[in-house]
């Protein structure tokens, strides 16, 4: 809005300009808190809820009874501000406030949240680092290195990104030969975990023969 005040130097151009001052100054003052409301909602239907949640606070609530059908809200007991109340009253609930003004709002299906996805593996330039170092250790390893034998084992690493368990999940079927793998695996290391990648890692060792020692690179120690 444009004041316009008059000219010259009387009273009333004065009583303008000082009109003016407040009217500036008042647009800089924040809004007023929320006031804190005694709510007594005992746990009921949703619907009932909402309705008396409605009278408490004054603020109208437009939802699709579809929405809100066969819910449960907890009780609401205390001094609150409007927001606070409507949060804990939907606490559970799959549903999300939208205001649609300063006294009204409507609740809505709230967005899944899509699982978190679960890094894998192969996905990683770990896993050839891994299996590198894997591949070693049982070539350096006594009577562990690559043969017939086929087994699934699940590793687990210590603080330092060390393998400190071996469990199998399938062994070779020889004991003496499963007690020489694990010697042989328990120790390895190839760097942290990439970030997100839970543990055990489970591998597969797969038959192999000397020619697959010979042609590793490196001088066959582990990590």
């Amino acid at each position: 809005m444009t004041l316009a005040c008059p000219s010259g130097g009387g009273w009333m151009r004065r009583a303008c300009l000082a009109l003016g001052l407040v009217a500036l100054a008042g647009a800089g003052v924040a809004q007023t808190p929320p006031r804190e409301i005694a709510f007594a909602i005992a746990a009921q239907p949703l619907d009932q809820a909402l309705a008396q949640y409605s009278l408490a606070s004054g603020l109208t609530v437009l939802v699709d009874s579809a929405l809100t059908a066969g819910r449960e809200a907890p009780a609401v007991v205390g001094t609150y501000t409007p927001g606070d109340a409507l949060r804990r009253l939907l606490a559970g609930s799959p549903l999300a406030i939208r205001y649609a003004s300063p006294h009204s709002f409507t609740l809505v299906a709230a967005p899944a949240v899509p699982p978190a996805r679960t890094a894998r593996l192969r996905d990683t330039p770990y896993a050839a680092a891994l299996q590198g170092a894997l591949m070693r250790a049982l070539c350096k390893g006594q009577g562990a290195a690559p043969g017939g034998y086929r087994a699934l084992v699940k590793l687990w690493f210590d603080k330092a990104w060390r393998v400190n368990q071996v469990d199998w999940v399938s062994d070779t079927g020889s004991a003496p030969l499963n007690q020489r793998l694990e010697a042989a695996l328990r120790g390895v290391t190839a760097g942290p975990l990439p970030a997100g990648m839970p543990q055990p890692v489970t591998v597969l060792l797969q038959p192999g023969s000397a020619q697959d020692c010979q042609a590793l690179p490196g001088d066959g120690r582990a990590g």
